[in-house]
């Protein structure tokens, strides 16, 4: 057995030979080698075999230098060494000589050498992925919540990841334009569109239901309410005839309301002259008058004539409430009217 100590002086580029001449005893050869020196890489720099090595022969290289690789590589018995490495200035390369069985399998191999790195020239018990064969980490190996965000592949912007059809991961674009989701699909998995037809939606969240698109069917029964209408299709009136001819016809009438409402205005029409001046006194259900409410219509009031009021207070009701007209008059009996009680639904 021979052991030999040796050093290497890192270069800028080229090449650094060790020479082996193998022993016609086929002894084991153990060699260390020590790099040393600071440089700056101006091209590649490689440690290289040469000569006919001894079987088994084991090589030890233990970088001791600081490179600055500047877009070069160095390369050991074949094997280019990771930046991450030459920043630390402190691995070995183990190197060991099997070209007939390859024994020590699990480094690299190349022209019959096994070469394996050990981040830390201090420990031997150090792994790195020169240390790892190619899809030796399996799932039981990885620790659940690991493998973070920072570790994934990169992933364009607006792209997500789900289960294709095959039940592989694959990756869909979202975001090509605002306001596109996804959807299941049957046949692909997930499908990525545009919400169309009767509504879309904004990239915002607004959701805008296209013009025409509630029919009739979409709406449920008793669904319209009064307030869902048109002010104008609320509005209805009752025409209530009004009789001053005896006194038996003057006094308090009562007239139920079937549906909640606003009295809005209220219209008297002279239906034949009064003899002296007929007033009418709206009141709501609890009694209190209309504010605003009053009519009254005197003998000057032609066939015809119209008196108006508009009620500003007191003038809602419920289904089921009556309103009140009161009448009288100043004089002597006579004449009729005929009173329109304006009114919107609520």
């Amino acid at each position: 057995m021979k052991q030999i100590r040796k050093t290497i002086t890192a270069l800028p580029s080229g090449n650094h030979s060790i020479n082996f001449v193998k022993s016609s005893a086929e002894e084991q050869i153990y060699t260390d080698f020590i790099v040393t020196g600071t440089q700056t890489l101006t091209g590649n720099f490689n440690i290289n075999p040469s000569g006919t090595p001894s079987i088994y022969t084991v090589v030890d290289i233990l970088w001791n230098a600081s490179v600055t690789p500047s877009g070069h590589n160095v390369v050991i018995f074949g094997i280019t060494i990771p930046d991450s490495l030459l920043a630390s200035g402190n691995f070995k390369v183990e190197c060991f000589y099997d070209a007939l069985s390859g024994k020590g399998a699990g480094g690299s191999i190349t022209n019959g050498w096994v070469v394996s790195i050990i981040p830390d020239a201090s420990s031997s018990a150090d792994v790195d992925s020169d240390r790892l064969a190619d899809d030796s980490v399996t799932t039981a190996k990885i620790e659940d919540n690991a493998v973070t965000l920072a570790k994934m592949a990169g992933l364009a912007k607006g792209k997500i990841i789900y289960g294709d059809a095959s039940g592989n991961p694959a990756d869909i674009e979202l975001g090509s334009a605002d306001g596109r989701m996804l959807l299941g699909d049957t046949a692909a998995g997930v499908a990525a569109v545009d919400m169309s037809g009767d509504a879309t939606i904004s990239k915002a969240g607004a959701l805008t239901i296209a013009n025409n698109a509630i029919s009739t069917v979409k709406i449920s029964d008793d669904a319209v309410t009064a307030a869902k209408l048109d002010d104008d299709a609320n509005r209805v009136q009752v025409v209530i005839p009004v009789s001053f001819e005896s006194a038996g016809e003057i006094g308090a009438v009562d007239y139920k309301i079937c549906f909640p409402c606003t009295i809005e205005a209220i219209h008297g029409t002279v239906t034949k002259t009064f003899t002296s001046t007929g007033t009418h006194v709206f009141k709501d259900n609890g009694g209190t008058v209309l504010t605003g409410s009053q009519i009254d219509m005197s003998s000057a009031l032609l066939l015809g004539n119209i008196v108006s009021s508009t009620p500003t207070a007191n003038n809602t009701f419920v289904a089921g409430d009556v309103i009140r007209i009161e009448t009288s008059v100043s004089g002597g009996v006579g004449g009729k009217s005929s009173v329109v009680i304006c009114m919107l639904k609520s």
